[in-house]
């Protein structure tokens, strides 16, 4: 996909999925769960187990789903990462190395930040978004504060976002958000809970509808 392409999707279905989870061997069942629930963006953490493997088996066998790839820091992982069919790279910070390695191919990058200064290197350095992190101890109100002086910035919280609150993260300005355990934890894929998966996803795509 052209990065353009790949930004308006982002922009346009304005949810994805964060998935760090400590099995992947039967990640089918989840990514079906998420598409029935309405959750086509798909991020899967670099500290997952067998992480790449997974990105590979997802960018091939689920065309309707746009995966990338998290905790993407240096070099080799933004390579493998790439390379494993990623169409997208998400870092906890800024780091310089990954964003040259995806400015490379023409990818597009969620850098990491918490601070106004950080947030601005990012932006700065060509990150497409910025990725607020950590916010759970913070909230939508910090991320309202940040887009004052940063209304340029297509901030993207990843961290804090539940089913309850998508709604007040887009109010405050957020263009789209990440939802990890909240949405998909290790407990649910160990108890079979799929159902469960897809009705959090369904609730999240309809408040982030409400939102716009």
């Amino acid at each position: 996909m052209a990065k353009e392409s790949v930004i308006n999707r982002i922009l346009d279905e304005r949810a994805f999925a964060v998935l760090r989870l400590k099995r992947t061997e039967h990640i089918e069942p989840i990514v079906e769960a998420l598409l029935r629930g309405g959750i086509r963006i798909i991020e899967i953490t670099l500290n997952s187990r067998k992480a790449e493997e997974a990105i590979y088996r997802i960018s091939k066998d689920f065309p309707a789903v746009l995966v990338g790839a998290g905790t993407v820091l240096g070099v080799e992982a933004a390579t493998k990462a790439i390379e494993s069919g990623a169409k997208f790279l998400v870092s906890p910070v800024t780091d310089l190395d990954m964003l040259a390695v995806a400015h490379e191919v023409d990818m597009v990058t969620m850098a990491g930040a918490l601070t106004p200064t950080e947030a601005w290197q990012a932006w700065q350095s060509g990150s497409d978004f910025v990725k607020l992190f950590p916010m759970s101890g913070l909230g939508p109100g910090y991320l309202r504060s940040m887009r004052g002086p940063f209304p340029q910035i297509r901030f993207v919280p990843t961290n804090g976002v539940t089913t309850e609150n998508v709604a007040e993260w887009f109010q405050a300005g957020a263009v789209a958000v990440g939802v990890g355990t909240p949405l998909v934890s290790d407990d649910d894929i160990e108890a079979e809970h799929f159902s469960l998966i897809e009705s959090r996803a369904r609730k999240i795509i309809e408040n982030a509808r409400i939102a716009k």
